[in-house]
């Protein structure tokens, strides 16, 4: 997804920013859970980037086995290699599985979901999922991304920063998509008065109508 107005103005000031590398990582993130399969002009419109620039950029990465074509080439999808990557990543984070024996206790306890995520730009991206329950969403898994402004993971995060990280956070939030901000800024904080009150914040079928978190 497109950065924000305050970052891209500081990466234009960066020499060393290279900015067909940083394109590339951009198409990259356009796929997820929710978008497994996609266009390039699917991933123009997402990014905001010229067509000719996401072809040139999807030829390389086809190339390179970071996406692979199906659907009688229509359709392009993440390959192998990047799964090594986000192997990697979560290798290198040693807190998702110190974590995962007290996620899945929670979770089996409760019959539900414990979820822990760190921010990726406007989402949160699950570095550890445990599951109590066969009823809840399967398609949230390690390596998913949720979005902060209607996320239960997302709420938490918001939820611990502190106040003048908040304003920073949220003023990036409205720049990126005002429509969504305006729509759950009143259900954010709500949830973070009660917060304040019991120490959890409680999201209604923010991101999902028929799950409560």
């Amino acid at each position: 997804m497109p950065n924000s107005a305050q970052e891209k103005g500081e990466r234009q000031k960066d020499r060393q920013h290279v900015t067909a590398l940083a394109r590339g990582l951009q198409v990259l993130r356009c796929f997820g859970a929710g978008r497994l399969s996609l266009g390039t002009s699917d991933i123009a419109k997402l990014t905001g980037l010229p067509q000719p620039t996401v072809w040139r950029l999807c030829h390389t990465l086809i190339e390179e086995g970071y996406l692979v074509r199906f659907d009688r080439n229509d359709k392009l999808r993440l390959g192998i290699p990047v799964l090594n990557l986000g192997h990697a990543s979560i290798a290198a984070t040693p807190i998702a599985e110190l974590a995962r024996p007290s996620m899945q206790d929670i979770a089996t306890r409760h019959q539900g979901a414990v979820s822990l995520g760190a921010r990726r730009g406007d989402g949160m991206i699950y570095l550890q999922r445990c599951q109590g329950s066969q009823i809840i969403l399967k398609d949230m898994i390690v390596g998913s991304q949720v979005p902060i402004l209607c996320s239960a993971t997302g709420w938490a995060y918001i939820a611990g920063l502190e106040q003048a990280e908040r304003k920073v956070l949220f003023n990036e939030l409205r720049r990126s998509d005002a429509k969504s901000f305006k729509e759950f800024i009143p259900k954010i904080t709500h949830a973070l008065t009660n917060y304040a009150q019991t120490g959890y914040v409680i999201n209604i079928g923010s991101l999902h109508p028929q799950i409560t978190h």
